[in-house]
């Protein structure tokens, strides 16, 4: 073989090397600050994409931890769905400090992580606030607010909502949110009073880790013909204020100004006026929306 030919080969193997190298990605590692309380999972997320020969976590305990050495009953244990992913189970003071997804190659490594915080049950503060749509319908009842768990927030919107109909319309009947821990886990479901008409569109939902912080409603003004009231809601999230997502209700009236929880709060809870069905009667269902607050960070 001649020199030349031996020196493109070189090249072209240096070439296909560095190719790989920079093939290795990871994804879905929660970079932004979370506070858990003791006790709860603490969710790792991470997924190695490319060529990589190890991957594990760097963390506040002793020494790396690999996923493929954990018990998958242990109390750290692989996450399902994520090849570089962990779970600690039963999160305590001593889980609190960064913790660094690392995959490695050859040649070259990659690394994503962020802070966690680790605070005792009894700090977690509640609800700092309530906000209601500063454009409501003018009939209903209120219902039970219905609250997420500690620490977890909304962070998707599904509402129900009636289709057109040739008489007696009345749009919106409910909302209901999906709470998800700032550990990653979703926690429950919340959606306060739900009217008797339509059917659930589908939840929208904020990406991992950010929650809804703000809303307005939809509302078709008050008429002689057919009263409706609330229609559809918006709602943006945390660090995505520019993202804008609808529930997929119907068209009708105007939107509303937004009602906005405090900087550093997410919604927590929900309440909902809805007017109970009216039988031979104009029925109007949902009215009125007002969500709680709670802080993401204390």
């Amino acid at each position: 073989m001649s020199s030349l030919v031996r020196v493109l080969l070189l090249l072209a193997a240096a070439a296909a090397a560095l190719t790989v190298v920079s093939g290795l990605n990871l994804t879905g590692v929660i970079t932004s600050p979370r506070t858990l309380l003791e006790g709860e999972k603490l969710y790792l997320f991470c997924q190695a994409e490319g060529h990589f020969l190890a991957c594990g976590w760097d963390s506040p305990l002793e020494g790396i931890i690999y996923p493929g050495d954990l018990d998958p009953e242990g109390d750290i244990a692989p996450l399902p769905g994520f090849n570089c992913g962990i779970v600690v189970h039963n999160v305590s003071l001593r889980h609190a400090g960064h913790w660094t997804c690392i995959a490695t190659t050859d040649h070259d490594f990659q690394a994503a992580g962020g802070d966690v915080t680790v605070k005792p049950y009894s700090s977690w503060p509640g609800i700092v606030a309530n906000v209601s749509s500063p454009l409501s319908g003018a009939w209903g009842l209120w219902g039970n607010p219905d609250l997420c768990p500690p620490n977890s927030f909304a962070d998707s919107v599904e509402l129900k909502s009636e289709a057109p109909v040739t008489w007696d319309n009345t749009a919106a009947n409910g909302v209901l949110f999906q709470c998800r821990h700032q550990g990653g886990a979703l926690a429950s479901s919340v959606s306060s009073t739900v009217g008797d008409f339509g059917t659930w569109r589908g939840g929208r939902a904020c990406p991992v880790p950010e929650y809804v912080e703000r809303f307005r409603l939809r509302v078709e003004p008050e008429n002689s013909f057919d009263e409706v009231a609330a229609t559809d809601i918006m709602f943006t999230c945390s660090h995505y204020p520019e993202d804008i997502l609808t529930g997929g209700g119907e068209t009708w009236g105007n939107w509303g100004d937004w009602a906005s929880c405090p900087p550093d709060t997410a919604v927590c809870g929900v309440q909902t006026k809805v007017e109970p069905y009216q039988g031979v009667s104009d029925d109007t269902s949902l009215n009125d929306v007002r969500v709680f607050c709670c802080p993401t960070v204390w």
